[in-house]
């Protein structure tokens, strides 16, 4: 990594202490305990979603932007532990060799004893082996005349073995099949890990980034004339940071039932089938006024590919069959991402694009030529 203050190039030895050699000035980021994010990275970050600052962005934003994007990739199937081993029995050939050896080391041993007293030794060794050769045929032979029982016993402690897998197997396929956890900065983390360190240094937050809890709902002083349907936190304090709801004369609302009964309605929402419904319940609450779905769409998560942060949800089958079935207008492809237990969160989309997606479907709803809008869009310059 450089330098934030003097772009000196500062190597991993030389780093203790969070201090530039050549300046002696701290800086905030050590890459080795922040997943490789150091200061320059993280103001290039802001700077990129920023727009160079004429889009303002949000904690919560800036710590997805550092998510790990694409598809998570499938884990093996386990099976129960305690899987009895398969019993082994030693042929007539190995016994006749034991007893053959055992019976000569004894031989050998007594005619030590009676003949050659001074070797006791020597035979007390041969002795020793040939009685250990013999008790180990005597173990083997007590197997194999038990061969038959043993087996059976092994046989049952099997059939048992296999019942407890495909008991596990009905009860994974009763769910969507697991997917790999990727590493992801908590909110905690992120914010004793860089957030904390950042302010230390450099005495607050990154510029153009501000507190999800810091940004305060602001209204026009006029009568409102659209409805914004957001149920992410997140995304209605970037808009209202961004001074949204003040220009386009909003009210944001988290629920259908907190709707206004006769304002055009924006809605959005992430990729999962909830937020998909979402746009559907908006509809049938609202049957008179326009309302325009500005959210994710289980299609574009899926084009966008490695491009797009796709989460995994653990879920049950049916009920997960029981959602995708109230929306009949998913394509196939569609269908069986969702039912993979997918999802893609919107507050992970780019805030230059997801303020021009509002905007966009702002315009739609007050000034007509209401669509379908979904995302990726082009981006305009503003």
């Amino acid at each position: 990594m450089k330098c934030p203050r003097c772009e000196t190039d500062l190597p991993g030895r030389i780093r203790a202490g969070r201090t530039c050699w050549r300046c002696q000035r701290r800086f905030a980021l050590e890459p080795k305990y922040t997943r490789g994010l150091h200061d320059l990275r993280l103001r290039r970050t802001v700077e990129r979603l920023g727009d160079d600052g004429r889009v303002v962005l949000t904690v919560e934003q800036l710590r997805w932007a550092h998510h790990e994007r694409g598809r998570p990739s499938p884990l093996p199937r386990k099976d129960p532990p305690g899987r009895p081993a398969e019993p082994r029995f030693e042929g007539a050939g190995v016994l006749a060799f034991c007893l053959g050896m055992g019976t000569g080391l004894l031989t050998v041993a007594w005619l030590l004893v009676t003949r050659l007293p001074a070797a006791i030794i020597l035979a007390a060794v041969a002795g020793f082996f040939g009685l250990a050769l013999l008790g180990a045929m005597a173990k083997d032979g007590v197997r194999l005349l038990r061969r038959k029982r043993i087996r059976a016993d092994w046989e049952l402690a099997e059939r048992q073995w296999q019942l407890r897998r495909e008991l596990l197997r009905r009860q994974e396929d009763a769910w969507t099949a697991p997917l790999t956890d990727r590493p992801d900065w908590t909110e905690a983390e992120f914010r004793s890990k860089v957030l904390s360190p950042w302010a230390e240094v450099y005495g607050g937050l990154p510029d153009g980034v501000v507190a999800d809890a810091a940004v305060r709902p602001s209204v026009s002083a006029g009568t409102p004339t659209l409805a914004v349907l957001c149920p992410d936190r997140t995304v209605t304090a970037f808009l209202y940071a961004n001074t949204f709801a003040v220009r386009y004369r909003a009210v944001l609302v988290a629920t259908t039932a907190e709707l206004p009964e006769d304002l055009p309605v924006v809605v959005l929402h992430d990729a999962s089938p909830e937020g998909l419904l979402l746009v559907r319940e908006a509809r049938t609450a609202r049957p008179g006024v326009p309302v325009v779905d500005a959210g994710l769409s289980a299609r574009t998560a899926v084009a966008a590919g490695d491009r797009a942060v796709q989460l995994y949800r653990h879920r049950e089958r049916a009920a997960l069959a029981e959602l995708l079935a109230r929306l009949p207008g998913l394509s196939e492809g569609e269908r069986l991402w969702l039912a993979a237990g997918l999802w893609s969160p919107l507050v992970a989309v780019p805030p230059k694009r997801l303020l021009t997606m509002a905007e966009r479907a702002a315009e739609r709803a007050l000034h007509g030529s209401v669509g379908f809008l979904s995302w990726p869009v082009p981006e305009v310059p503003r």
